[in-house]
């Protein structure tokens, strides 16, 4: 009982080690309301906001080469994630089984260090996400990809000129020092082999590729209900290391779970285009201090966001289909736990590289 207290009070506990400036929260609110303001003329307001989702907190501080190469990295996988989704999502069951393979691949290639870590499950999430809205709206795929696009390259802008005056601030827009030890490319990749030659290394692939293909099955039987918030709360949920619990975990589920009346509130008030732009900016501005805050807290910021991004063309959302994103979560989460205490049980587990 006892244990259970302690996680349930990590899930709220407060941090505060992490500095977040004000010139961060308001370009983060930027990067997301811009775009949507602009892509609101045609009705796609939830569009806009995807590129400054996907650009936030991707941009490392330092020297203009350092700010380039990974505002650079994070863009490429945004593109590629974007552009495979809107050229395959229409395609009905070869979509699901072209998506099934492309996240076990993303799973395999993300063991190849911390980077490729976090690279990866941005991958997927967008993959997922994109793929999602593709496919239940009647709207063009090129234009999807030019407004991501689109709303992602102002939003780097943004983030390459914030990191920039931060560092002038700061006065250290040093590189960071390179530990010389630090290892090689192909070390790298020789480990991630060697990983793949026992069955713990093959766990999160496994894992991951299992949960979506039960979402796809089930959507067979069950084909009014919201298979793709489910799929986009699988890849939140699952994380590269097994956990029985994961903090993580609980955080999400709660989040999602008030994040989703929160969006219910806000679509029932049936607000115009002007005042979904500010609940954008508001949302979007407060996303990066909570999230360095409490990751409970982000969730439900972030749960609203990621309706009105799936729901570009829903300006009001039934109360069905509320309660089938709560249950979509709630069922995203057994699962998740289900399968990570049958690896636990029945694979031995190694040691990976963290995001």
């Amino acid at each position: 009982m006892e244990k259970t207290l302690n996680h349930v009070a990590g899930a709220f506990r407060w941090s505060t080690e992490k500095e977040v400036t004000a010139i961060e929260i308001a370009v983060s609110a930027a990067a997301m309301a811009v775009p949507a303001l602009l892509a609101a003329k045609g009705h796609h307001t939830g569009l806009g906001l995807i590129g400054g989702m996907a650009m936030s907190g991707t941009v490392a501080h330092g020297r203009p080469r350092t700010q380039a190469a990974s505002a650079g990295a994070a863009l490429l996988v945004l593109i590629s994630a974007a552009g495979l989704a809107c050229a395959l999502a229409r395609l009905g069951g070869s979509w699901q089984t072209g998506l099934l393979v492309i996240a076990g691949v993303a799973g395999i290639v993300g063991g190849f260090d911390r980077a490729m870590v976090a690279a990866s499950m941005r991958f997927i999430f967008y993959l997922v996400m994109v793929g999602g809205i593709v496919s239940t709206t009647t709207a063009n795929p090129l234009l999807i990809f030019a407004i991501i696009i689109g709303g992602a390259l102002f939003a780097v802008v943004l983030h390459i000129s914030m990191a920039a005056v931060v560092a002038h601030i700061r006065r250290h827009a040093a590189e960071p020092v390179e530990d010389e030890r630090k290892p090689t490319a192909r070390q790298k990749f020789n480990r991630l082999r060697r990983s793949l030659m026992e069955p713990a290394g093959w766990q999160y692939p496994v894992r991951l590729v299992s949960c979506l293909g039960a979402v796809s099955l089930i959507h067979l039987f069950f084909p009014d209900h919201d298979i793709h918030w489910a799929a986009l709360a699988l890849v939140l949920l699952i994380e590269r290391r097994p956990e029985r619990l994961p903090l993580k975990t609980t955080q999400r589920v709660i989040g999602v779970l008030f994040g989703v009346c929160c969006a219910g509130l806000l679509s029932f008030l049936t607000l115009p285009a002007w005042a979904d732009v500010l609940v954008v900016a508001v949302l979007g501005g407060i996303r990066p201090f909570l999230r360095a805050r409490n990751y409970l807290a982000y969730s439900i910021v972030m749960t609203p966001l990621m309706m009105m991004a799936m729901g570009t063309a829903d300006h009001a959302l039934p109360a069905s289909a509320l309660l089938d994103r709560l249950f979509a979560t709630v069922f995203a989460a057994c699962l998740v736990l289900l399968v990570n205490q049958a690896t636990i049980h029945f694979l031995p587990q190694t040691a990976e590289p963290k995001a």
